[in-house]
């Protein structure tokens, strides 16, 4: 079931970047592969202090929020692994530049995603590819 697990979250990523080329981010949630109610957390929380968002139209504000501060904002996959246990671990990388201060921004973020029956169920998504990795017990 690992490999599958993986296969899933690839495909998640896949239907999420189509999505984003048609401006609807929420579009991953018509898949059959993430569950209407899909939680996703920012392990620390957002600087309002919020940190779970459940479900398409929390996702998207969530997701228009945090996009709406840069320029040119991307992510890339940079790799997918097994984490055991119905997770994945995607470490990802992330860049802009501040729409404010004009400033270039590079983010690793590392995100635990969880299944259940081969349905994506939450996904936390953390500062680092450490911190990451750590919390799903990959890091030794």
């Amino acid at each position: 079931m690992s490999q599958e697990n993986v296969e899933i979250v690839r495909r998640v990523y896949e239907e999420w970047w189509a999505g984003l080329e048609r401006d609807d981010p929420g579009a991953v949630f018509d898949s059959e592969a993430v569950t209407d109610d899909c939680e996703f957390t920012v392990e620390g929380g957002m600087p309002d202090g919020r940190s779970v968002w459940r479900g398409r139209e929390e996702y998207v504000e969530w997701f228009r929020t945090w996009t709406s501060e840069f320029e040119g904002w991307s992510l890339r996959l940079e790799r997918l692994m097994d984490a055991g246990r119905d997770r994945v671990v995607a470490l990802t990388h992330q860049s802009g530049t501040g729409k404010e201060s004009g400033v270039p921004v590079e983010l690793n973020v590392g995100v635990v995603w969880e299944l259940k029956e081969g349905r994506v169920i939450r996904a936390r998504n953390y500062v680092s590819h450490a911190e990451a990795l750590e919390a799903a017990g990959l890091s030794g």
